[in-house]
């Protein structure tokens, strides 16, 4: 058997009219009812303050992230940031922050706590 240094060499086992073909589909966006989100309790470093992390937005874009955000912090009068495509809410208000999400299309799933 012949042994191969390279992935340039492994091209000479194929035939001459094969034609290769790119499927990378990272760069499609996830419909949001296909964006499954986890909804983490936390009180970790924080000296027993409540602060709900919503992880999971993997390919939105960080200004979607951020309008998301603003929405819920505006409706349920709490503070909040957007760290590492993680939303952090301070207080227990995970059961409100799911049924919002829910409602605008995403599936969220309780975690923790």
């Amino acid at each position: 058997m012949k042994k191969f240094n390279s992935l340039e060499n492994l091209k000479s086992l194929l035939p001459d009219d094969y034609k290769l073909v790119n499927k990378t589909n990272s760069s499609k966006k996830i419909p949001l009812n296909k964006q499954f989100l986890e909804a983490h309790y936390s009180v970790k470093g924080r000296a027993g303050t409540p602060v709900i992390i919503i992880k999971g937005f993997s390919l939105m874009d960080k200004n979607e992230i951020k309008l998301i955000s603003k929405k819920i912090k505006n409706k349920l009068g709490v503070g909040g940031s957007l760290k590492n495509n993680e939303l952090y809410f301070q207080g227990n208000k995970r059961d409100q922050i799911i049924s919002m999400l829910t409602r605008m299309g995403h599936d969220v799933k309780k975690v923790g706590g």
